[in-house]
C-alpha cells in the first residue's frame, strides 16, 4: 500500500486532530476517510461506525476481555465480504487495534482500560496470546456495589 508524507501547519493537524477525536478515529484515519470520500468509487469499511461499536461493546463485557471477544472486530471478515471491500481483514482489524488502544489511552471509551497484572512488584500491561486485556471498570463497579 503507498504511503504518504504529508507536512502540514501545526495550527491546521490541530483542527484535524479535534475532529477525529470527535469521531474516536486516528487522525491518519480521519484523513485518509475524507481523501476516500472524495476520490474513491468503491465501498470502504466504516471505521468510525465499528469503533464506536466496539467502544459500546466494550461497556458490556464482563470483567476482563480481549478485541476477539467484540462481535464487531470478530466478524471483521463477514462485513469485508459481504460489501465486497478490498482490505485484508489482518489490516482492517490492525487499524481497529490500534484505534481502540488510542480511545482507551485518552479517555474517549470510559471506564475501560487496559489489564495489569504485578510481576516481580511491577506493574505491566496484561496479555492473553499477545493479544492485549482490557478491563470493564463499570462491571467492576456494578458488582461490587451489589
Amino acid at each position: 500500500m503507498p504511503r504518504v508524507n504529508l507536512a502540514i501547519t501545526q495550527e491546521l493537524y490541530d483542527q484535524i486532530e479535534k475532529a477525529a477525536k470527535k469521531e474516536n478515529v486516528t487522525v491518519n484515519y480521519y484523513i485518509c476517510d475524507m481523501l476516500e470520500e472524495k476520490f474513491g468509487k468503491r465501498t470502504v469499511y466504516d471505521y468510525t461506525l465499528a469503533i464506536n461499536n466496539m467502544i459500546a461493546e466494550a461497556k458490556t463485557m464482563k470483567a476482563e476481555f480481549v478485541l476477539a471477544d467484540l462481535p464487531t472486530f470478530a466478524g471483521v471478515n463477514d462485513v469485508l465480504i459481504e460489501y465486497e471491500i478490498k482490505e485484508s481483514p489482518a489490516q482492517v482489524r490492525s487499524r481497529l487495534g490500534k484505534m481502540f488502544t488510542e480511545a482507551v489511552k485518552k479517555g474517549n471509551a470510559k471506564g475501560i482500560e487496559r489489564a495489569v497484572i504485578e510481576r516481580n512488584g511491577v506493574e505491566e500491561f496484561k496479555s492473553a496470546s499477545r493479544a492485549a486485556v482490557y478491563c470493564n471498570k463499570l462491571y467492576k463497579q456494578k458488582k461490587n456495589s451489589k
